[in-house]
């Protein structure tokens, strides 16, 4: 069976530059994302540095169980197997706590956790036990501590490293590696949020912040990361 690396919110960002990575050090890859063309932006960039890897794309709201599910098929019908899971993809909302409405907490929480809870069960059902798999879930350093004018972000990434946690005690003893990423501030698309004014001319670099990652996750087969925070020289 083929193996490959996943990255959801790979279209660009953080994830575009995690993808690029690895198709430069030979690993297949393949990047979800919602919008397709951005995705085919992404593909025809990867190609173009790839070297001899194969980059293939899927449009998917890992938020809809559907499309997470046609993930699995997709895998399935083409007996390919997940070697890293980079949960990469994710939702900002920066307002006041009493500015609050539903909507904005099921788009972030859908984004933020949902998701990647849908993705990481469709991925470790389909994986053989046998077969060694790393998950890394990209969080934010918002997972870590409280911040102004991040009251649902915040509770949607602590979420998330709750659940990291959690699943990592689950899965101890098994050949299933889970790594918690917590970077500060990247210049990104990110913060083009509505009614966002926020100077990020001094946040880092995604490719700086990629390459970290990258390199702890693909270093020597004998020593394990498990948790990464990456943070700006002040």
């Amino acid at each position: 069976m083929k193996k490959i690396s996943i990255i959801s919110g790979g279209s660009g960002g953080l994830g575009l530059s995690i993808a690029e990575l690895l198709v430069e050090s030979g690993k297949d890859v393949l990047i979800l994302g919602r919008n397709i063309e951005k995705l085919t932006r992404a593909a025809r960039k990867l190609s173009r540095i790839s070297k001899g890897a194969h980059v293939s794309t899927l449009v998917c709201n890992i938020g809809n169980e559907g499309d997470v599910s046609n993930t699995g098929k997709f895998l399935k019908d083409h007996k390919i197997v997940t070697e890293y899971l980079f949960n990469n993809a994710g939702r900002g909302q920066f307002s006041p706590a009493i500015a609050s409405t539903s909507e904005m907490i099921d788009n972030v929480f859908e984004a933020n956790l949902k998701g990647m809870i849908l993705l990481t069960s469709e991925i470790l059902k389909i994986t053989p036990e046998k077969v060694e798999l790393t998950i890394i879930n990209i969080m934010s350093t918002s997972a870590l501590l409280g911040r102004d004018q991040e009251t649902i972000y915040c509770a949607s990434k602590w979420g998330a490293r709750g659940y990291t946690e959690a699943l990592r005690t689950e899965l101890k003893g098994t050949k299933r590696n889970i790594i918690a990423v917590y970077p500060g501030g990247m210049k990104t698309d990110f913060y083009n949020v509505t009614g966002q004014n926020r100077d990020i001319s001094g946040f880092m670099d995604p490719k700086e912040v990629a390459e970290k990652i990258v390199h702890a996750v693909l270093g020597p087969d004998k020593l394990v990361v498990t948790d990464i925070t990456i943070n700006r020289k002040k």
